[in-house]
């Protein structure tokens, strides 16, 4: 087998290397359709291999398609290879070393150098995607290629030194007398732009091969920020439970509790099941037994369903944390020394792959077991079959991400040790298809990202940082869920990202040597608090949809300034500023807008620290496209004459448990609709109910009455109707 890494491979591998170069073109055809043209290369290879090359250029394109497949002619077996595409001699311009790369780890990082070293790797443990990318921002051009395998084989993926591009497949391929193989079609795009151009590409690939799993609506209108908590220990409610502890729950039933005093939409709960009671060490980062059952000690599954309903009464939304991998080797559903039965075996010496590890080298807690063993699928799949009946609205399938994980177990009787990647999307299959019967609106995420798991699954945690650019996924992949982990509140907005926390700041820089490393004048500190969360529902459509602007905004006078343009099709959207929220200079800054459609007049920036609105001036001159700002971190619409009003609200409490909000339409684009569409108007109180309305003229009127047993303070209420979406929160004074 070939070495498992990036880099050129120009090895026979024990085998005869076969180079271009050294066969004969024995025959060619070329068929012109009316919208293709289809070029036949008829080869000969060793004198005994027949290889026909297809290659399929669209008339409209900027690609075209090859496919391989090689004929054995001989009387003995061929055992072979394949690197297809395998492009060498690259360069992009007479410069070569500004070329650039992109390092598909993970979400994907723009900006590498493209031939400094060897990058890329092994598709599922490298590289996430089934793609390789070089581009010159200079020349504003590039080339990559698509390996369009929708049966997910086992290859390299790689850019390396001296201008080479290459997917090896290193599963071997034995042809025998008269037999044909046939590899995956290679897509080469050969693009004017910059990477953002070739990930479209992607997308569209994706689209059409993978059926990415459609982010649910409720995601979408509901969720502008997620986190996650861990649930007290047994000790702490039993305290709690006999009067001793505060600020503890001591039921499920009180799930809301957790949520209170927070603008968390969506709360991911672990220590949640009954192991960490049972074996109180389980109780932390290495919590997983198995997920046997709803902890006793706060009420079992009943008190939990309860619970989830009064988090649902709330507005709020319940996610769960799950174990995908990991398990102790002291696990009820192990009998023995059979826990051995379900690793991963790494090696065919029977080397476990013991990941639950301590900070000793001797601390040893659990095994990563094999996702294509059937017995551990099984587990997962009753854990969240149990947990999707029990009503909740995500699961987190923690440690999935990076599924190249060979498997030498010989009792899981595994037609190839290598067979990671159908193992996986087996193992999600299953899931999916078991929450979907009870509820297809639940969202699955993971730890880390993979382009196939979107089939099954619907985001992911991002732990690291992007830099100024984009990470890839967000326009090759645009609806997989970007979950921040670590991001501060700036760094989401500005990236499109669901947000985790309101401080402005990134507090941990994990995987800073494939994402961006803190910069030396980072500040110190939380940062600032940003309300971002309360004006990304009413903007949410462009950021999950990912139609970015293939270039940047760009600020004339400040170089730490960052932005991206989204587009919708009512509005495209600016979201920009310092990532560390620090105040711009006096003056604020000149930002060139990268393009603008001509029907777009009016443009208004919101400030997300304060949500205050203004509008600003669109200056359009020989020189280009501009706009002025202020805040440190801006949201700046710019609408279509036909996108929706914006609703504007006041609120004020006139009495005891009652609020009191006003809500006007705002659309200077379009002043008719501020009138014709205010009485489409409705609000939705989390909390509590809507007593009475009243229209009046251009203002509609809501009356308010709260719950004083809510314990989910602050509240919320959400505007619908022919406008643009809002979410307001507010606090009631009993």
């Amino acid at each position: 087998m070939p070495a498992l890494s990036a880099g050129p491979h120009n090895n026979s591998y024990g085998g005869q290397l076969i180079d271009a170069s050294s066969c004969v073109l024995k025959d060619f055809s070329l068929a012109v359709g009316e919208q293709t043209q289809v070029l036949t290369l008829k080869i000969i290879a060793e004198q005994s291999l027949a290889i026909a090359l297809t290659i399929t250029l669209p008339d409209t394109a900027f690609y075209f398609d090859c496919k391989m497949a090689v004929t054995n002619k001989k009387n003995t077996p061929y055992t072979v290879y394949s690197s297809f595409p395998y492009l060498s001699g690259i360069s992009l311009g007479e410069n070569p070393t500004t070329n650039l790369a992109l390092n598909m780890w993970d979400r994907g990082y723009p900006g590498i150098k493209a031939w400094e070293a060897n990058s890329g790797g092994v598709y599922g443990r490298d590289v996430q995607m089934q793609w390789q990318c070089v581009y010159e921002p200079t020349l504003k051009e590039g080339l990559a290629f698509i390996t369009m395998d929708t049966t997910y084989r086992n290859k390299i993926l790689t850019c390396f030194p001296g201008g080479g591009m290459q997917s090896l497949y290193f599963d071997k391929e034995t042809i025998r007398k008269n037999q044909t193989r046939e590899w995956p079609a290679a897509r080469v795009i050969v693009f004017n732009g910059n990477w953002r151009t070739a990930a479209m590409e992607y997308r569209s690939w994706v689209n059409e091969n993978m059926q990415p799993r459609a982010v649910p609506a409720w995601y979408t209108k509901e969720v502008a920020m997620r986190s996650s908590t861990w649930l007290p220990t047994k000790d702490l409610v039993a305290q709690a439970q006999s009067g001793k502890g505060a600020g503890v729950i001591t039921s499920f039933e009180a799930l809301p509790k957790i949520f209170a005093g927070g603008y968390i939409d969506c709360l991911e709960i672990a220590m949640w099941n009954e192991g960490v009671n049972l074996w109180p060490e389980t109780y932390g980062p290495w919590m997983s037994s198995g997920f046997l059952d709803f902890r006793s000690d706060l009420g079992g599954r009943e008190a939990f369903v309860k619970g989830v309903k009064n988090v649902h009464r709330e507005g709020r939304k319940v996610a769960m944390y799950v174990a995908g991998y990991g398990i102790r080797t002291t696990s009820p559903l192990f009998k023995g020394d059979d826990w051995k039965k379900w690793a991963i075996m790494k090696n065919p010496q029977g080397e476990i792959s013991f990941e639950y590890r301590g900070e000793k080298d001797d601390e040893v807690f659990g095994i990563f077991t094999c996702p294509g063993y059937k017995p551990w699928q099984d587990n997962i799949v009753r854990v969240c079959t149990m947990l999707a009946g029990a009503g909740v609205d995500e699961i987190r399938l923690d440690e999935l991400g990076f599924p190249f994980r060979p498997c030498f177990n010989q009792d899981h009787h595994h037609e190839s040790p290598y067979d990671c990647h159908r193992w996986m999307r087996e193992y999600l299959r299953r899931v999916r298809e078991a929450v979907d019967r009870i509820n297809p609106d639940i969202v699955i995420s993971t730890e880390f990202f993979m382009d196939y798991f979107h089939t099954y699954t619907n985001g992911a945690l991002v732990m690291d940082a992007s830099g100024d650019e984009l990470d890839v996924m967000k326009v090759a992949m645009p609806s997989y869920l970007a979950l921040s982990y670590h991001a501060g509140a700036a760094e989401a907005a500005i990236t499109g990202a669901v947000m985790s926390k309101l401080e402005s700041h990134r507090q941990n820089w994990a995987w800073a040597h494939v994402g961006t490393s803190r910069p030396q004048d980072y500040p110190e500190g939380p940062g600032q608090i940003l309300r971002w969360h309360e004006l990304y529902p009413s903007f949410a459509s462009a950021l999950t949809a990912g139609n970015v602007t293939d270039w940047d905004p760009v600020a004339l006078n400040d170089p730490k300034w960052m932005g991206h343009l989204w587009k919708d099709s009512n509005y495209w959207l600016l979201t920009g500023g310092h990532e560390d929220a620090t105040p711009l200079a006096a003056g604020g800054v000149l930002v060139r807008l990268p393009e603008l459609p001509p029907e777009i007049q009016y443009a208004f920036e919101f400030d997300i620290a304060t949500t205050s609105m203004k509008a600003i001036k669109i200056s359009r001159n020989n020189d280009g496209l501009f706009i002025r700002l202020e805040n440190p971190v801006s949201a700046v619409l710019f609408p279509f004459p036909a996108c929706p009003p914006l609703p504007i609200v006041t609120m004020q409490q006139d009495k005891a448990k009652q609020l009191e909000v006003k809500v006007k339409l705002f659309a200077p684009w379009n002043p008719a609709s501020e009138r014709a569409q205010i009485g489409s108007i409705r609000l939705k109180a989390l909390g509590g109910t809507v007593s009475g309305t009243e229209l009046n003229d251009n203002t509609v009127t809501f009356r308010l009455n709260m719950s004083q047993k809510a314990m989910g303070i602050p509240y919320s209420f959400q505007v619908t109707g022919d406008c643009l979406p809002l979410k307001k929160w507010f606090d009631i004074k009993f």
